[in-house]
Parts: structure tokens; C-alpha cells; sequence
């Protein structure tokens, strides 16, 4: 069980709120979550087991599995690695590996992203920079950055959309404007999605 990769699914795992099929998908990666390492590596429970966590039907457990996957929340993880686990191939579960650079903010219960802590002046770091002071002045331990590369304070950084200019959203896929990229899909007459032709930056050109 990792700390880590729950922590990410119950709080950054961007799964649009709009889909009729948001909490199927939010508890489905949150039993994968369950058996992760603490980079989001390597979790394999059965269906049956997602099934029991979960209370959903196999059926709908797999189609879900099926749903994180293109939205690029969930990738396969190396067959080698659950081969070393199982020795049964007829008993090897698919492996899969939690996208948690995914998702860089806390998902707020109205859809409103809050500030960063970087830009609040209000916030201060103790002597050695190990706690900072929250609300109602309880210490909290910073939160980890699983972008090492992007731990810069929001005002030293580059604006968002002159690092990474994303086309408008077409309105004819699953996405609005507040979500993220990987909500620009489509779904066919067999229920299964892909990337918006019109606006998803795969198919036009552009940078994710």
C-alpha cells in the first residue's frame, strides 16, 4: 500500500467532475492506488479484487480501467514485473503504473483551484523550512512536489499559456474549460473514448 499514490487519487488525480462516470473512475484508481509503490508503480490487484473494493460490477470495474487508461491517468506497467510476483500466467492480473505528475493541486469540492501556498504571503517556513504555519495556526509539513522540475514558487515561473498555448475547447467532446486536457474526448457507439479530433492537442498538432 502506498501513502503516496492514495494521497494522489482521492485529492490530485484530475478525473473530470462532469462525467456521469466520475466516481466509477475515482474509486476504481483509488483500489490501484491501494496496491502501488510509492512512485505509483506496479499495481496489479485482480478484477475480482477491484470488484470487491469497489462494489461495482466486473463489467464496469474493466470499462473503467479502460477510461483511466485514455485519459492518461493509468498506463500499463511492465508484464515482467507482475510475471516475477505470479508465476501462473493464467493468474497474471494486469500491471498498471499511477500518472501521479498528474494533477499538480489539491481538487477543491467547488472545482475552483486555490492559490498555491508559494503565492500566499501569509504562509512563512520555520527556521530549518521543515513546517509552515496553516490555517487557524496549525503546523502542516509542506507538501512534496512530484515535479521536481516545476517546485518553483508560481510567480517565478512562466505563464501557463506561454508555456504550453492549448487550443480552445470545441464543446463537442466531454471537456469545459476548467478541466484538464485529458477530459478532450469522444465516445463511440461501443462506449469507449478517444481524444477529441477537434481540440485534443494529439490529434491537431499541438503540445499536451
Amino acid at each position: 500500500m502506498s501513502i503516496e499514490a492514495i494521497s494522489w487519487a482521492l485529492n490530485r488525480a484530475p478525473i473530470p467532475t462532469c462525467r456521469k462516470d466520475a466516481s466509477s473512475l475515482a474509486v476504481v484508481l483509488i483500489g490501484l492506488a491501494n496496491h502501488a509503490d510509492p512512485w505509483g508503480r506496479n499495481a496489479f490487484p485482480s478484477a475480482a479484487t477491484l470488484t470487491r473494493y469497489t462494489r461495482l460490477s466486473e463489467s464496469t470495474v474493466r470499462r473503467s480501467l479502460d477510461r483511466l487508461e485514455a485519459l492518461g491517468l493509468i498506463t500499463p506497467s511492465d508484464p515482467a514485473i507482475v510475471a516475477a510476483h505470479i508465476k501462473r500466467a493464467d493468474r497474471r492480473p494486469q500491471g498498471w503504473d499511477l500518472q501521479l505528475s498528474l494533477g499538480g493541486v489539491d481538487n477543491p469540492p467547488n472545482g475552483v483551484s486555490p492559490r498555491h501556498p508559494a503565492d500566499l504571503d501569509e504562509v512563512s517556513s520555520a527556521p530549518n523550512g521543515v513546517s509552515s504555519a496553516g490555517e487557524r495556526g496549525v503546523t502542516t509539513t509542506p507538501e512534496p512536489s512530484y515535479n521536481p522540475s516545476r517546485n518553483r514558487p508560481a510567480r517565478e515561473r512562466a505563464p501557463e499559456t506561454a508555456r504550453s498555448p492549448l487550443p480552445p475547447v470545441c464543446g463537442q467532446c466531454d471537456a469545459r474549460e476548467s478541466d484538464p486536457v485529458s477530459a478532450r474526448v469522444v465516445w463511440d457507439a461501443d462506449d469507449r473514448c478517444t481524444p477529441c479530433p477537434r481540440c485534443h492537442p494529439s490529434r491537431i498538432g499541438g503540445a499536451r
